[in-house]
């Protein structure tokens, strides 16, 4: 049983494909085809079956594929310890970041890594989740930050940096902020005027599924693509949004808004660091992510 053998087997059953899975792995089909075909025979089970134009995971495979993961994770964490034990080191880290992470959560974290390592520089691209997976998983970043991964795709190890409740973003003069409450309920909330990222943004879909298992619905006035936007509107005393405290620096809530809690919102949303499980992570990349982990295990992520 070989490493490339596994890294064609997971890529297999997270596409659906052989020639996709062939493409991503930089390999010809009747290569992993034959990989795969090698691993079955060794197993002594089926993996594989067809269906349509499709090939999709037998019972056995959905088991084998649970040990694949939980092993290359192993092996990856591995990796990473031994990088602690160096230093020293020169070089680029190609990082994919939402954008909130980017102005509220990268310029915490930059300072403290970069006085360890002067000598390695970042190139921060952002965009949306969906987005960055797909440029990590195809090798094109090293790592990325995203946010509430519904799907994960098999190739990609995700690790999750923090996890933080939904809650509600007002002005700090708005009357909800004023009343000494210390949290509000969802009927409170959909009695004001609201404000909410468009319906393509995840946290939007996060909002909206919260208020939907409390048999709510929601109507709001204004609909923005621009987290920047929306937090100006908030801010203008115009109307309230939901917001999590990760999108928003610490100077932004003192100064300007406040964050109450939800109290019948119980679902915590999580904020991850993702990276590719097979593709080789250069020595830089390994220290960023070691050195993330590192500060997050000593700080709450307020404190940063």
């Amino acid at each position: 049983m070989e490493l490339r053998q596994l890294t064609y087997f997971l890529t297999a059953a997270q596409t659906q494909n052989f020639r996709k899975a062939a493409d991503i792995c930089l390999v010809a089909q009747p290569a992993l085809s034959r990989q795969i075909a090698a691993l079955e025979a060794e197993l002594g089970v089926p993996l594989f079956r067809r269906v349509k134009q499709r090939v999709v995971l037998t019972s056995e495979g959905q088991e084998f594929a649970t040990y694949v993961r939980g092993a290359l994770d192993q092996l990856q964490q591995g990796q990473q310890a031994m990088a602690r034990h160096q230093d020293g080191e020169h070089g680029t880290i190609y990082i994919g970041s939402i954008e909130p992470l980017t102005t509220a959560f990268l310029p915490t974290i930059f300072p403290i890594f970069h006085q360890r390592y002067p000598h390695i520089h970042l190139k921060v691209r952002v965009g949306r989740t969906d987005e960055l997976l797909t440029l990590i998983e195809h090798g094109e970043l090293d790592l990325g930050l995203i946010f509430n991964p519904s799907t994960r795709p098999e190739v990609l190890a995700v690790q999750e940096l923090f996890r933080q409740p939904l809650q509600v973003m007002v002005a700090a003069n708005h009357p909800l902020a004023q009343s000494g409450t210390t949290s509000v309920t969802l009927s409170q909330v959909l009695k004001e005027p609201l404000f909410l990222l468009g319906e393509n943004s995840r946290l939007r879909r996060a909002v909206d599924r919260a208020i939907l298992a409390q048999g709510l619905s929601v109507q709001p006035i204004v609909e923005i693509e621009s987290l920047a936007g929306l937090k100006e509107l908030v801010r203008q005393g115009r109307g309230i949004t939901f917001m999590l405290p990760a999108l928003l620096s610490s100077d932004e809530i003192e100064r300007e808004i406040r964050l109450l809690p939800v109290a019948d919102i119980t679902e915590e949303f999580v904020f991850a660091l993702v990276y590719h499980r097979f593709r080789h992570i250069s020595q830089p990349a390994r220290l960023f992510i070691n050195s993330t982990m590192d500060m997050l295990a000593e700080h709450s992520i307020q404190e940063l």
